[in-house]
């Protein structure tokens, strides 16, 4: 089984991805949909879904229709090794986001779901998802454990994201840098990280 490809499956899972066991032989298919603004970055997650995986793979790719300009664009994957990463991020068949999970997707997972659910707050960064307070608690654990300062926050009801201090966020984005292709990283995430604008 190739590591890479877990890794990179799992990454790709942590903010708008999402792997689920679908028809009668529960083949796990992992599904991305992004803005068709997007595009580059979607289509460079498949690319690397499709080299790295080792043995047979299905795939599909679309448009969905929205209200507003811009449609969406998904793409939906198969292949046998989706199993380990199903295992890991689906224990008990609920998505839990664990301190092992963010061990394996390392800084590549922090790269992708910065991507996907990271935001510039003038000088300052949070990251905001469908997390239970536990995920978030482990997702801030370990953006300390790399000397970014990062700490939940909660309204009345519940943890709703995770603040990154002005140096922690500086780090992160130089951290992740290198994990992202630079005409995506810079086309889509210009106004994520472009510090003090």
């Amino acid at each position: 089984m190739s590591t890479q490809f877990v890794t990179h499956a799992l990454s790709c899972s942590l903010g708008k991805g999402k792997i689920a066991l679908k028809g009668k032989r529960k083949r796990p298919w992992l599904e991305v949909v992004r803005s068709e603004t997007e595009r580059s970055f979607l289509k460079y997650q498949l690319k690397l879904l499709k080299e790295l995986h080792e043995g047979p793979i299905d795939f599909y790719q679309d448009r969905l229709a929205t209200n507003s300009y811009y449609d969406k664009e998904r793409f939906r994957f198969y292949g046998d090794q989706l199993y380990r990463a199903y295992e890991l991020l689906y224990p008990r068949d609920h998505r839990y986001i664990s301190p092992n999970v963010l061990e394996i997707t390392g800084t590549k997972g922090l790269a992708y779901l910065w991507l996907d659910q990271g935001r510039v707050n003038g000088l300052r960064g949070s990251l905001r998802g469908r997390y239970s307070p536990e995920e978030y608690q482990n997702i801030s654990d370990y953006l300390n454990s790399l000397g970014i300062q990062a700490t939940p926050h909660a309204n009345q009801l519940s943890t709703i994201e995770i603040c990154l201090s002005r140096q922690g966020l500086r780090l992160l984005l130089e951290i992740i840098d290198v994990h992202l292709p630079k005409n995506t990283y810079n086309k889509m995430s210009r106004r994520r990280t472009a510090v003090g604008t």
